[in-house]
């Protein structure tokens, strides 16, 4: 039986990264999203979130129930040391999920798609990592057009991603996404197939 190969994905903010993923998806490729299994961590009465509060010694659950993620983002990562501490918390919890949905899968590759994967040290977990790329003006333009973050919210995210000379150092396989999403769809194919031929 041939060894899982754990292909890491990543990219910065309004990339495409989870475009490329879901791409790679419609491949037969198994994905596991890293940013929703944080999120998922953080679901009401959980460890994670017992652990936060007993770190900070404030509470970022909201009166109905869920964790108020962004007035923990607020509250962290301002201060690296804040920062560090939650990271000591959400990151052994998230690998640990990692290593459980790996432990299950079947097939010859299995892609681990996280935002911050080279900045956690993620790099080293992986037989091989794929960047997604693009030009700062358009990642700019796509993420708000998502309407999720304004201008200032995505250079405080871009300061805490490793820059694009970093990525390329450490990637394996680069995507250009500077394009269109079917110039986007034919390099992740073409991708796909290099990778099933190197399997």
């Amino acid at each position: 039986m041939s060894k899982l190969q754990r292909i890491g994905l990543t990219g910065g903010i309004g990339s495409g990264k989870s475009t490329a993923a879901s791409m790679f998806a419609e491949q037969g490729i198994p994905v596991l999203d890293l940013d929703q299994v944080g999120r998922d961590l953080l679901a009401p009465g959980s460890a994670a979130v017992q652990q936060i509060q007993d770190a900070f010694g404030i509470t970022f659950v909201l009166a109905d129930g869920p964790t108020d993620r962004k007035a923990l983002a607020a509250h962290c990562f301002a201060d690296a040391a804040k920062t560090a501490r939650l990271n000591a918390i959400m990151h052994p919890l998230i690998w640990q999920a990692e290593e459980q949905w790996l432990d299950r899968q079947q097939g010859e590759m299995a892609i681990i798609e996280a935002s911050v994967l080279l900045e956690s040290g993620g790099a080293g977990r992986m037989d091989a990592v794929i960047v997604v790329m693009a030009e700062e003006r358009l990642r700019l333009q796509r993420v708000l057009r998502r309407g999720l973050q304004d201008e200032h919210q995505f250079h405080v995210i871009l300061k805490r991603q490793c820059d694009d000379q970093q990525r390329v150092e450490q990637a394996d396989y680069l995507i250009n996404n500077n394009g269109s999403l079917s110039a986007l769809r034919d390099q992740v194919v073409s991708l796909y197939e290099k990778l099933q031929r190197n399997s």
